[in-house]
Formats: structure tokens, C-alpha cells, sequence
């Protein structure tokens, strides 16, 4: 008991010692002048001051912990709100003994399934039947025998295409990527700075998938599926996920890929992946609306009809760098001067 008494009052004075400023100890002493003493006070300062450094660190390191925790909290607590929105179909009993990857590969299962069928519908009974004789000439309407075809085709890769999108969540969730939960972790300036980065990623990596899935085996053991409807009258808004399923996933991964190096926020992009299903939807129905730089219908018709242009996903930025871009404007200019060559021919 005396010893542990002893070793407090010691450490008291220790602490009240140590509390004594450094040109206080010096002038105390006699024959020591002002300047050795602001001397011997910044030179003490100057060993102490990595201890200050070490601690601020330290603090740093905690702070920064206790964000990337607060983060996966987030992300986690939004994901499991995700899937309750879709998951009450089940009974309870069956949710339970399910894991949560299992949850989350049905929820998207069934938004992809959703959004495929409803979007895909909605789109042909307006481009076909309400307005297809103001936006199709006879016979370029595509036949019930090919929208159905595209539609089991779809439906068998399905279930593999939700695969990408758990994964992906899967590695948000362990903290293994650059997502974020909130815009306000990062501000709005920022936010839209990574907003762009990733799209630019997102673009130029679903061009070269793309173009390399017209590359020899790519293409005889995988896109062919797809480029079977090469013609105006065979392409549906259904033949946006006609795919063997591990093109289609080839050509998503980027979005998933992108999280590891460039921060973004995640339901941001979870919204953006699931819009490719609306967006091939669009690109697929051969309404050309005209919209450069916007890569739509009349740009991706062009691709299933030459098949080596056209490559890129929402704009046209990649092909004209690497040369692979068609408009429709200039590819009926180009049948024009060889209607007019062709009869010039004739002619002589």
C-alpha cells in the first residue's frame, strides 16, 4: 500500500514538473542568461515536437477509423432497406434462414426482371402499336416470333446478370472498395468530380469490352447470341439483355471495377447500373432521336448492321477517339453518293 502511495506522489510530481515551462527550468539557474534560455527552450521544443506530430497522427488515424466505420454501417443499413422493399414477397421463415447474399441476389434477381419485362413492354406498345405507323415504315416492325425469342433469352441469363451486382455489393460491404454512403461525406463538389471520373471510366472500358467481344473467340463463342438480330426489323427493345450471360456481364463489370480506384457514391451507382437495362432498352427500338453526342438507337442500329462501328455505351466520345464512329447522317450520305454512283454507272 506505502509503495503504490509513493509511486502515486511520484508520478504527481512528475506531472506538475513536467508542467514547468523549459526557459523557466533554465533561468532558475544561476549565471544563465535570456538567450541561452530561448535557445535551450526551442531546442527542447524541437525534440519534442515528433511526439506532438506522432499523437496528431494518431488522432487522425482514429478519426478516419471511425468514418470508414460509420460509413459501412450506412451501407450496410441501406442495403438491408433495399431489400425489404422486395423481399416481403417472402415468408419470414424463408427470409430468415437465407443469407444475406442470397437476399441480395434475389432482390436484384427480381428488379432486373422488373424493370426489364415492365420497361420493355411500356416501350413496345408505344413504339409499336400507338405510334408505329408515324415511326416505322410497313414492314419494319419486328415480329412477335423474334420479340418472344429475345425475351426467353433474356430471361435465362437473368439470374446470372443479378450475380454482378451482389458481388459488387458483397465488396462495398467489407470495405474493400471506394464507395461511399452519403453526399454529404464528400460535398456536392466532389461528388459530381467522382460522378464524372467514374462515368468516364465506365465509358471508355464498356467501349473496349465491347469492341473486344468482336474479336475472334469473343465474338464465335459469345456476341454472336446477341448480333443474331442484325437486321432493323429483327431488334426489339427485348434484345437489350438478349445475351449469353457472361457478356452481358463482361460488358457491366466496368461499373463494378471502377468502384475499386475512383470513390463513388453507391446507390448512385447501383441507380446507374440498373439504368442500362432502360437505356438498352432505348438504344435497341430504332427510333433515332437525334441527340449527339448521345450514342442512341439509330447509332447502335448502325453496329448490328456493319457490326465494326458504333461501339460505345451512352455517347460517342470513345469511337471518334479511336475511329470507330458512324452517324446515321453520314451513313446515308454515304448510300446516296452510291445510289448516284451506282446509276452514274448504269447510265453510261
Amino acid at each position: 500500500m506505502r509503495a503504490a502511495l509513493s509511486f502515486a506522489v511520484f508520478c504527481l510530481a512528475a506531472t506538475v514538473a513536467g508542467s514547468r515551462g523549459a526557459g523557466d527550468e533554465v533561468l532558475a539557474r544561476p549565471g544563465v542568461g535570456l538567450a541561452a534560455a530561448v535557445q535551450h527552450s526551442l531546442s527542447t521544443q524541437n525534440k519534442t515536437a515528433p511526439t506532438h506530430s506522432s499523437a496528431a497522427q494518431a488522432t487522425h488515424q482514429v478519426v478516419a477509423g471511425g468514418r470508414e466505420v460509420e460509413n459501412k454501417k450506412h451501407l450496410v443499413d441501406e442495403n438491408s432497406w433495399k431489400n425489404d422493399l422486395v423481399l416481403w414477397m417472402l415468408p419470414a421463415d424463408v427470409r430468415s434462414r437465407l443469407p444475406r447474399v442470397a437476399q441480395t441476389w434475389f432482390r436484384c434477381w427480381v428488379m432486373c426482371m422488373a424493370l426489364y419485362f415492365g420497361v420493355g413492354c411500356l416501350w413496345a406498345y408505344y413504339a409499336y402499336f400507338a405510334f408505329g405507323d408515324k415511326l416505322f415504315k410497313q414492314g419494319q416492325i419486328p415480329v412477335f416470333k423474334d420479340m418472344w425469342e429475345q425475351m426467353k433469352v433474356s430471361f435465362i441469363g437473368m439470374p446470372l446478370y443479378a450475380m454482378l451486382p451482389t458481388l459488387t455489393e458483397f465488396c462495398v460491404e467489407q470495405g474493400w472498395t471506394l464507395a461511399y454512403g452519403r453526399v454529404d461525406d464528400v460535398g456536392l463538389a466532389r461528388y459530381t468530380l467522382y460522378f464524372v471520373l467514374y462515368m468516364i471510366s465506365v465509358e471508355f472500358f464498356v467501349y473496349w469490352q465491347h469492341r473486344i467481344l468482336h474479336m475472334g473467340v469473343g465474338y464465335k463463342w459469345l456476341h454472336f447470341i446477341h448480333h443474331k438480330y442484325n437486321k432493323g426489323d429483327q431488334m426489339s427493345p427485348f434484345a437489350g439483355l438478349a445475351f449469353h450471360p457472361l457478356d452481358g456481364i463482361m460488358q457491366a463489370l466496368p461499373y463494378s471495377w471502377t468502384l475499386f480506384y475512383v470513390p463513388m457514391h453507391f446507390l448512385t451507382h447501383e441507380m446507374l447500373l440498373f439504368f442500362t437495362s432502360i437505356w438498352t432498352t432505348n438504344i435497341h427500338d430504332n427510333v433515332h432521336a437525334k441527340i449527339a453526342p448521345v450514342m442512341g438507337a439509330g447509332y447502335h442500329t448502325i453496329h448490328h448492321t456493319l457490326y465494326n462501328y458504333n461501339y460505345g455505351h451512352y455517347f460517342t466520345f470513345v469511337d471518334r477517339l479511336f475511329g470507330t464512329l458512324i452517324t446515321p447522317e453520314e451513313l446515308e450520305e454515304k448510300k446516296a453518293a452510291d445510289a448516284a454512283a451506282a446509276a452514274a454507272a448504269k447510265a453510261q
